[in-house]
């Protein structure tokens, strides 16, 4: 969504926009900043957007010297944005440097940071010290899949991915959608699984710690947004998907799905999105006032700022494993880990809180209970998960494989008091359905289970208000179409003890 609502804002004042980042951290858009308190800002973290391109000259993503950034090359010594990929255009090209504005504005909500940099300023982003990586696919009109020409059409998705990894990026920003060949004015396929979903999953497969993030898309229709309508191929296994919250009127309410939000399930049933962050974003943009080093910036409605809001905040996830916070939640090199994107999806589930309302674009209504297809597991909070110390809740990890029929049993000493929540992730072979099934199931102290019994999604999660006891975590290979193993990430946030044993 585009240009539906802007705002140019020209008054700035440190600390002024305290909604994204604050809530993401805190739960809160005028609460703390915990997680950067602690040093974690994106530091170390490569981003790329594939989207219409970038203002170079935006002060949230210039150089000292303006220097423009390298053309289809990396360099790590810049501040901001290490590589410029052309896709469509070259340097030379009239309006080269983003000809519509979207991928600027996407840009800036995950990664854009105005001078002084390193702290809060007017329009900063969650993860205002991730570097960038900016794959210009351009923008025309008539273009009958993303619009965005360099991606193509059919969409070919492997060898931009490739090019993303390679530079270094770990996490993969994209808010557009493919219609498949469908013209315009003509409904697109939804929620389906075409061949820009298998390329998606066959390429995180492959390439296991890059986390590929999509949007759901956005409706035009009042009221809410049909079943099954969320876009392809970010209802892809693999992807972190994720709708919205805000809307008109609600601004700095991440506690309130967005009207315009696509939900699913996809055709085979699956849960997506898989989270939601904010859709009203005020970030940096295209130069608007014939300025172009001016830090024009502009306040619009959208899951296409949601997804970058979120790759933002999963960048201060993968510092915090990279940095060596778990499992002490103090900096520690060597306890550095390089997480998967299953376990950067893991922990990203395991932080959401439910939404409870939804504006159906005349007033607000009951939300569904989580997870849903209207929005997965919720809103990411990152302090609900990440442990620092002097919190009562803990973190526990555990990245591993199976084969076939065998069990991962986890006895944990959990002590009541504090929320209990279990999430397994796995990266699963392309496929329309599930390839790999492992599964789930939680028995508590009293000799009950929760979980075991989905065969569809490749995310499970239990939550629960424990009581005080022993619970046993079973994560089971009921069924691998493909391997001899799978691996899986699973991530537990609860007032928990050290565990007596565990049982492979």
């Amino acid at each position: 969504m585009r240009k539906l609502f802007a705002v140019v804002l020209i008054a700035f004042s440190v600390s002024a926009n305290e909604r994204s980042y604050r809530s993401l951290q805190s739960g809160s858009a005028t609460g703390g900043t915990p997680i950067h308190d602690h040093g974690i800002r994106g530091e170390g973290q490569i981003i790329a957007v594939l989207d219409t391109g970038l203002n170079i000259n935006s002060c949230y993503f210039a150089e000292a010297d303006n220097s423009p950034p390298p053309a289809n090359t990396v360099d790590l010594s810049r501040r901001k944005v290490i590589a410029y990929d052309f896709l469509w255009d070259n340097p030379s090209a009239p309006n080269a440097y983003d000809n519509q504005g979207h991928g600027t504005h996407a840009a800036a909500a995950a990664t854009g940071d105005r001078a002084p940099f390193g702290v809060h300023d007017f329009g900063d982003a969650i993860a205002p010290a991730a570097k960038l990586i900016v794959q210009d696919a351009g923008f025309i009109g008539g273009d009958n899949c993303a619009q965005r020409p360099g991606i193509g059409c059919p969409v070919n998705l492997t060898p931009i991915l490739e090019q993303a990894y390679a530079q270094g990026a770990r996490i993969h920003s994209n808010s557009w959608g493919d219609r498949q060949g469908v013209p315009a004015g003509f409904p697109a396929p939804t929620a389906n699984y075409p061949q820009s979903a298998r390329d998606v999953d066959a390429f995180v497969f492959t390439h296991p710690d890059m986390l590929v993030v999509f949007n759901t898309g956005n409706t035009s229709v009042t009221g809410l947004a049909p079943a099954s309508s969320v876009s392809a191929p970010g209802c892809a296994k693999n992807t972190l998907q994720v709708g919205g919250t805000r809307d008109f009127g609600h601004e700095a309410e991440d506690d309130l799905l967005s009207s315009f939000s696509l939900v699913g399930p996809t055709l085979d049933g699956r849960i997506k999105p898989d989270l939601v962050g904010p859709a009203i974003v005020i970030a940096g943009d295209i130069e608007l006032d014939g300025n172009p080093n001016t830090c024009d910036l502009t306040s619009q409605p959208g899951t296409s700022w949601a997804s970058p809001t979120i790759a933002g905040a999963a960048a201060l996830v993968r510092q915090y494993y990279t940095d060596g916070f778990y499992p002490s939640g103090v900096a520690t090199p060597a306890n550095a880990i390089t997480p998967s994107a299953a376990l950067l999806k893991a922990t990203l589930i395991a932080a959401a809180r439910p939404a409870p309302w939804r504006y159906n674009g005349v007033k607000t209504i009951a939300a569904q209970p989580v997870p849903s297809f209207e929005q997965g597991w919720g809103f990411p909070v990152l302090d609900d998960a990440l442990y620092f110390p002097g919190d009562v809740s803990r973190m526990r990890v555990v990245e591993s494989s199976l084969a076939q029929n065998e069990i991962s049993s986890l006895r944990l000493n959990v002590r009541a008091g504090a929320p209990l929540k279990v999430v397994l992730v796995w990266t699963d072979p392309a496929g329309s359905q599930l390839v790999n099934d492992l599964d789930l199931r939680v028995t508590l102290p009293d000799g009950t289970t929760r979980g075991g019994s989905d065969h569809v999604n490749n995310v499970e999660a239990v939550a629960l208000s424990p009581a005080s006891g022993i619970y046993t975590i079973d994560v089971t290979a009921t069924h691998l179409g493909i391997g001899p193993r799978q691996s899986y990430a699973l991530v537990i946030i609860g007032d928990i003890a050290p565990p007596k044993r565990r049982i492979v």
